[in-house]
């Protein structure tokens, strides 16, 4: 498996994602500022990081996490 993959949304580049080989994650790097709110963010695989900024794109933020008590 490649160690970083291009992730894009609507045939425009959104960032890369790169594997962090400590925690099994991927780590994504924003290419435009409109996917700003998830630079640095960690994901299980490609595909996760892939659908957060197709989210992103079609509604200008990520749902809020619910706190726990």
């Amino acid at each position: 498996m490649p160690d970083a993959y291009v992730i894009e949304v609507s045939g425009r580049t959104a960032g890369i994602v790169a594997r962090d080989s400590q925690n099994n994650s991927f780590n994504f790097y924003s290419a435009l500022p409109r996917f700003n709110a998830i630079e640095g963010q960690r994901f299980s695989d490609p595909l996760a990081a892939g659908r957060a900024a197709r989210m992103l794109a079609k509604h200008g933020s990520l749902p809020r996490r619910r706190e726990t008590e």
